[in-house]
């Protein structure tokens, strides 16, 4: 988990800094929202996973870590239109 967030930081700084250079950052920031997302739910995942039973009951934060999670990948694009994004980017420069 610490892992995927370190990367998801590192692509999340890597589209902030091509954007300060006007550089064409659709791609890179289309990557890091959907690597951030889907580290955030593989992690909510874990923990439900660690935490049995009580990771699903409203009494402990982590049900609330899920639905958040959840809702990352959904809001401002869906992961799959980040992947279109993605995809598109990457056979423009074929």
């Amino acid at each position: 988990m610490a892992t995927a967030l370190e990367a998801a930081e590192l692509l999340l700084l890597k589209a902030a800094w091509m954007e300060d250079q006007h550089s064409h950052f659709e791609k890179n920031s289309a990557m890091a929202k959907m690597f951030a997302s889907d580290a955030a739910m593989n992690a909510a995942i874990e923990g439900v996973q660690i935490l049995g039973g009580y990771g699903y009951c409203k009494e402990y934060p982590m049900e609330r870590h899920m639905r958040d999670a959840k809702i990352t990948q959904i809001y401002e694009g869906t992961n799959e239109i980040m992947r279109l994004v993605i995809a598109r980017n990457l056979l423009k420069k074929r």
